[in-house]
């Protein structure tokens, strides 16, 4: 057993003895994504990077919980985290992950994070370049830099292949954003944005960085913030913050003089074509007269790819983020069976089956709508196709049910199904994509950087503590390409019972 696995063993086992409290567990589990959930029992986060994951390695997850309880929850940061996993499976739990090649170093606290990747890479018909080479090359080198696990706060990574995520990159403690330039792949780098508390848009440091350099930028900036964070206070401790008390120029002038002491080492990265040597054993399907609901269901689930008319990209929608064992059994079965040993998991907590024969997708929607018909992956309602946090029923520091606020939202917009018009195809891709709803200031899902957010918090009124939102609406990029956050709407938040109509408003005016 690894020395860092035998520490958390020891602290498990005294914390089940009652001589460690929770408190003192916590600088041994949180380092690994390893959390204590409101109701005792713990979260253990697997780092998925760039939330590509084999399929056989799903099939190994689902027997992990088959031993240890509990279920899959898919993250918006395309990790997946084991839920309800009791203290005493905990310690197995991780043991067996790590043997399917998925340790937990920086699962949490403060360390460098996992990396988010654009999952449409390399498949989508507009990718500049495939970027997962090179974030499984930064990733292995990162885990070797001692100081990215050491620093006064999180630190987080994203690459992506497309300028249309431009926004994703911008807040991104490192965003990288593929361009070509004279044949040579490379990057628009931007640093020091994020999401929370005084959430902000990063700085674009770099317009230009060589593909082979990104290891050496990542390692730069792992060094600085080292050095340079604000150890004393952990709400400024994000290095955004660090960026703000600087100042654009100085920040950039220090971190030009990082890279340029820097000795990291310079990557060559393989081009990798995942998908041509895959297209000729993709399953065929036979003619057949496609089910109800096919249509509208090819319509929002189903993406086209480079490789031509006849291969696409198929979106399964994971309510709430959630599968049990069987499911994700199941899931990575289908995947297999229809020709991809792999999923990508998606920043929307869904599931991105990469390359599916068109032909065959009449037969793999009639299958998920029988063998998986008690998990709705075809979105039929938008009950739990919301994206949120997992909420104060799971989360310490949570203020609000935040999928329980969904679920209210969910009501009203179901009027609007099924999406037989164009009108609602594009209300239905707005919820799916585009509202996001955080149970605190902490914006874990993300209700900053949507079109439309929402931020859950607690207002007392006479005796009672209740439960209001502030609704947030803007986020894009402009035609000069700046990067804007959602900004919050003018008036007070909303209590519960009057934020329904308000969105739906909302949704319905920013889907137009």
């Amino acid at each position: 057993m690894k020395k860092t696995y035998i520490e958390l063993k020891e602290a498990f086992e005294g914390f089940l003895a009652g001589a460690i409290t929770p408190e003192a567990l916590k600088p041994v589990a949180a380092p690994l994504g390893i959390y204590q959930q409101r109701d005792g029992n713990f979260m253990v986060r697997v780092r998925i990077n760039g939330g590509e994951i084999a399929c056989e390695k799903l099939v190994g997850l689902a027997g992990i919980l088959d031993a240890a309880g509990g279920h899959a929850h898919l993250t918006s940061r395309q990790d997946i985290q084991l839920h309800d996993v009791p203290a005493a499976h905990v310690v197995d739990a991780v043991v067996a992950s790590d043997r399917l090649g998925l340790p937990f170093k920086g699962g949490g606290g403060n360390t460098y994070r996992n990396i988010a990747v654009g999952s449409d890479s390399g498949l989508a018909p507009d990718t500049v370049f495939d970027v997962y080479p090179y974030a499984h090359a930064l990733n292995r080198a990162m885990q070797r830099v001692e100081k990215a696990f050491a620093l006064p706060r999180k630190l987080k990574i994203g690459l992506f292949a497309n300028e249309r995520d431009r926004l994703r990159a911008a807040v991104q403690d490192l965003g990288f954003v593929a361009q070509i330039r004279d044949g040579v792949e490379g990057f628009t780098v931007f640093v020091a944005g994020g999401l929370g508390r005084e959430s902000s848009v990063g700085l674009e440091l770099i317009g230009f960085l060589p593909g082979p350099q990104i290891v050496r930028a990542a390692v730069a900036l792992t060094e600085l913030f080292y050095d340079h964070g604000d150890r004393a206070n952990r709400h400024q401790a994000r290095l955004r913050f660090l960026l703000k008390r600087m100042g654009a120029e100085a920040f950039q002038r220090l971190y030009l003089e990082y890279f340029a002491r820097t000795a990291a080492p310079v990557i060559h990265v393989q081009a990798e074509d995942q998908g041509s040597p895959l297209i000729q054993g993709l399953k065929r399907g036979r003619t057949a007269k496609p089910v109800a609901g096919f249509e509208m269901w090819k319509h929002f689930a189903v993406s086209p790819t480079r490789f031509g008319d006849t291969v696409k990209s198929v979106r399964l929608f994971v309510p709430y983020g959630n599968l049990d064992a069987g499911q994700l059994r199941m899931v990575a079965a289908l995947a297999a069976e229809y020709g991809s040993p792999f999923v990508r998991l998606l920043a929307s907590q869904d599931i991105l089956i990469p390359l599916v024969h068109i032909s065959a997708l009449p037969g793999l929607y009639k299958r998920l709508r029988q063998e998986l018909a008690e998990i709705d992956l075809t979105f039929t309602s938008y009950k739990g196709h919301i994206v949120t946090c997992v909420g104060a029923s799971v989360c310490k520091i949570g203020m609000a049910d935040s999928p329980a606020v969904a679920d209210l939202i969910a009501v009203a917009l179901d009027r609007h199904l099924p999406p037989d018009t164009p009108e609602k195809l594009r209300l239905l891709k707005l919820a799916a994509d585009d509202l996001r709803i955080s149970g605190c200031p902490n914006s874990c899902a993300g209700h900053p950087a949507a079109k439309i957010g929402i931020e859950c918090l607690k207002r007392r009124e006479g005796d009672e503590i209740k439960t209001f939102a502030a609704l947030f609406a803007g986020a894009g990029v402009g035609a000069d390409g700046k990067v804007r956050l959602s900004e919050r709407l003018p008036g007070e938040p909303v209590r519960l019972e009057h934020l329904t109509q308000k969105v739906l408003e909302l949704v319905l005016q920013v889907a137009q």
